[in-house]
């Protein structure tokens, strides 16, 4: 969904989404992820200037973006959890977002180091969050067309296991 209508989005909804969105599993139930909901134009047009891929969605009203506290993460063997736990958590709040009647679009966050460290410092997001992914938020124009992609076929996905 990349065509937005201009509406606001009540803060009363993203609040319910997030209350929806925190029952996510997370290992040791640390629940790390944070999300950060940007409304003003400036701030929408800042994040979304470090992500690759957003073409058509700059009218949107509300930019999510989900981080994680690598803080809570221990160790080298859970290094791949913020990652895991924060993908869970994205999935979870667009769930959320669709049962209150409210569409979005996950937006990739494949950038290198230093911008990921450039979109912390300009938007004061502290060293130890790792950005997951950002997330346009807000409800379809009337007659709005949604993108269906081809889907593997359920036997190309699901493999039999045979005994051993």
């Amino acid at each position: 969904m990349r065509d937005f209508d201009p509406r606001p989005v009540p803060e009363g909804l993203l609040t319910e989404a997030v209350r929806l969105a925190i029952h996510t599993p997370s290992v040791c139930n640390r629940q790390s992820w944070r999300v950060r909901f940007y409304t003003d134009a400036d701030d929408k047009a800042s994040v979304l200037s470090y992500q690759n891929g957003n073409a058509g969605i700059g009218d949107v009203p509300v930019v999510a973006l989900v981080t994680v506290d690598a803080r809570l993460s221990a160790g080298v063997g859970e290094r791949n959890q913020p990652w895991i736990e924060g993908g869970l958590f994205s999935m979870s709040l667009v769930w959320a977002l669709h049962s209150l009647g409210v569409d979005s679009c996950m937006l990739n966050m494949s950038q290198p180091n230093n911008v990921t460290t450039a979109l912390r410092a300009k938007m004061g997001i502290p060293e130890y969050e790792l950005i997951i992914m950002q997330i346009a938020v807000g409800y379809g124009r009337d007659g709005h067309r949604v993108a269906r992609s081809p889907r593997r076929a359920t036997s190309e996905v699901m493999i039999k296991q045979k005994k051993a």
